[in-house]
This record gives C-alpha cells, sequence and structure tokens, in this order.
C-alpha cells in the first residue's frame, strides 16, 4: 500500500473512533442587587422580561440554557440574583444581540414590562457581570 493511502486510512479511522467534542458553551452571567422593599417589582420585571425573552430563546436554540438564582436577603435587606444566560457556542452568543432583539421587540414593544411605574434604579442594582466559556460540565445534553 502506498503512503498516501496509507496515511489517509489511519486518519479516517481515527475520525472515525476518535469521540467528537462539543463545542464549549459560552454563559453570560449578571449579578444584580434587589432592594426587598421591591421584591414583587423585581419578580415581575425578571419573569415578564428576561425569563420571558429566555423562553423563547431556549425554543429557538439560541441558547441553550438559562437560570437566575438568589441569595438570601442581607442585612441592609439586600439580595442578590444571579443571572445566567447560556449560549451553545462562540457563534450563538456573538449574535446574542442580533437574535435576542426581535424576541424583544415581540414581547414588550414598548420596552421593559414593569408592575407598577418605579423606576428600576429604586428596586434593581447592576453588580457585576462578566463572560466564561465552559470547561467541565456534568451537564447532560
Amino acid at each position: 500500500m502506498n503512503k498516501p493511502i496509507a496515511i489517509f486510512l489511519c486518519c479516517f479511522q481515527l475520525a472515525l473512533f476518535t469521540p467528537k467534542s462539543q463545542a464549549q458553551t459560552v454563559s453570560s452571567v449578571d449579578i444584580v442587587k434587589v432592594n426587598s422593599k421591591y421584591q414583587k417589582e423585581a419578580e415581575y420585571f425578571y419573569k415578564e422580561n428576561w425569563q420571558a425573552f429566555r423562553k423563547i430563546a431556549l425554543e429557538k436554540k439560541i441558547i441553550s440554557n438559562y437560570e437566575m438564582m438568589q441569595t438570601s436577603a442581607d442585612s441592609t435587606g439586600h439580595y442578590t440574583l444571579i443571572l445566567i444566560t447560556e449560549y451553545p457556542d462562540s457563534l450563538h452568543y456573538n449574535k446574542r444581540e442580533k437574535n435576542f432583539e426581535p424576541i424583544m421587540k415581540s414581547i414588550s414593544p414598548n420596552g421593559p414590562k414593569m408592575l407598577n411605574n418605579i423606576d428600576r434604579k429604586q428596586f434593581l442594582q447592576y453588580v457585576d457581570g462578566f463572560d466564561a466559556t465552559t470547561i467541565v460540565s456534568g451537564k447532560k445534553s
């Protein structure tokens, strides 16, 4: 057997029997403080906007998962929300604004839905945010 054919067959066999690596997911994490006095406003705001957008994005496979976590209130009466949006790969992550825009416009064409006409700044304070690439996960696809 000539050398180029042998190399091709070797590479072909490796390709067949090597486990496929999955694309690395990218997660956006936002951390916000909520004034407990306005808990109902915050719950409504995130359910009717953040969560509603992500439900549709998940159905359309724009994102692969989303989570909202809450800490207990601290001594000042504030608690923290940790908002995580997971994208299947960097391509979906890079198109996030373009992909979310039509969803946001269809759900809230006049801007975010609010329970009462209380300014967001009264009940929410953005603390930090970052993006991260998954290295190891126990999540089943």
